[in-house]
């Protein structure tokens, strides 16, 4: 029966995928060898280190083995951890080699879900394009699930990339276009497990649905940037959406500004929205709460330099209220000497004039 043109290109496709995940396949045997290396090493260790110390034994060296029972304490360390490497490895190599018509089977599956799959031979590359995805309320629009069957037969690393086709990044990092999916790199969380081992049975199918249900679903525990905080973060002063990196946070009110509405005490630098500052009555400076004091004297308000350095005006009123009234004793001190000059002008006499009685005797006074 003659094949549909889309079926051999499927079909070339599926020969591509089933060559790099034999390429994956015998990369992780050659790790199962370096671990069983591993085990081998540290058993010739062990059988050397047993005649060494049947050698002492039977000389009775008994000053040798003290150093030997250290190395077998070390030994009985590495051992268990030599064996769980090499039964990871093997758990990884025991992957069978999917048939190429079950990769073809598969391909046709992707094909008939997702209706469109899009496969370049040149590049190697196959990819399927998801519906216009929104999450509580936030428009993210369609993305584009990109597979390289080049990178199959890689170990290490991610064989795929997450395309945005209409845009709509987070307002704090244009490079964060869904909440779990950073320059194309998609965080799967714990589905990260389940995408590793769909790809490397050559389900591209399961694959595809896998990160399919992560793009469409949004896990509040691990974003690159939450929902929440998509749009940009409100001021709580003007309402208006700043990026997180544009945020001033208010160490009083412990809230979030935009840099319009925020400013900064000139006494300790610390950040304070407009509305928590206070004004120094005395320097006119604004200060955060915690840099104001109250004058003990006078009760006004100014800051803990004014304070400390005596700046407040009460202190100078104080001053001129204990200075002497030096008018007053001037004033004394001019009357005294008016009246001894006066006193010295009519001298008081000090014999009166005599008084004549009868008889014609006269008193003096």
């Amino acid at each position: 029966m003659k094949q549909h043109p889309v079926d051999r290109l499927l079909l070339r496709l599926a020969c591509c995928i089933q060559n790099e995940l034999l390429k994956l396949n015998l990369s992780r045997i050659e790790v199962v060898e370096r671990a069983i290396g591993a085990v081998l090493d540290l058993t010739g260790r062990l059988k050397a280190l047993q005649r060494r110390m049947a050698l002492c034994r039977s000389q009775g060296w008994s000053g040798g083995l003290a150093p030997l029972m250290e190395e077998v304490e070390q030994l009985a360390r590495d051992v268990p951890y030599a064996a769980t490497d090499l039964d990871r490895a093997r758990q990884a190599a025991a992957w069978t080699n999917p048939s190429l018509r079950d990769i073809y089977l598969d391909l046709k599956q992707a094909e008939d879900e997702f209706g469109d799959l899009a496969y370049d031979l040149k590049e190697q590359t196959l990819s399927v394009t998801t519906e216009a995805i929104r999450l509580e309320g936030v428009y993210l629009g369609p993305f584009e699930i990109r597979l390289d069957v080049r990178r199959l037969g890689e170990a290490r690393g991610t064989p795929y990339t997450i395309e945005a086709l209409d845009p709509h990044p987070a307002s704090s990092n244009e490079a964060v276009t869904h909440p779990h999916v950073s320059n194309g790199g998609l965080c799967a969380g714990d589905g990260g497990a389940a995408i590793h081992a769909a790809l490397a049975a050559g389900r591209i199918f399961d694959f595809f649905s896998l990160v399919q249900a992560v793009l469409t679903n949004y896990n509040p525990q691990s974003p690159y940037v939450s929902l929440d905080e998509w749009s940009g973060i409100a001021c709580h002063e003007c309402g208006y959406s700043v990026s997180q990196d544009d945020v001033y946070w208010c160490a009083i009110c412990e809230n979030d500004f935009c840099q319009d509405c925020s400013s900064y005490c000139s006494r300790c630098n610390e950040t304070v929205c407009r509305t928590c500052l206070e004004t120094c009555s005395v320097c006119e400076e604004s200060v955060c709460p915690g840099c104001l004091d109250t004058c003990p004297r006078c009760g006004r308000e100014l800051c803990r330099t004014c304070l400390e350095e005596d700046q407040c005006p009460c202190h100078e009123e104080q001053e001129k209220d204990d200075e002497p009234d030096t008018s007053r004793n001037e004033g004394s001190k001019e009357g005294g000497r008016e009246n001894s000059q006066a006193g010295e002008r009519n001298p008081v006499q000090a014999v009166a004039d005599p008084v004549r009685i009868e008889g014609g005797a006269t008193l003096e006074t």
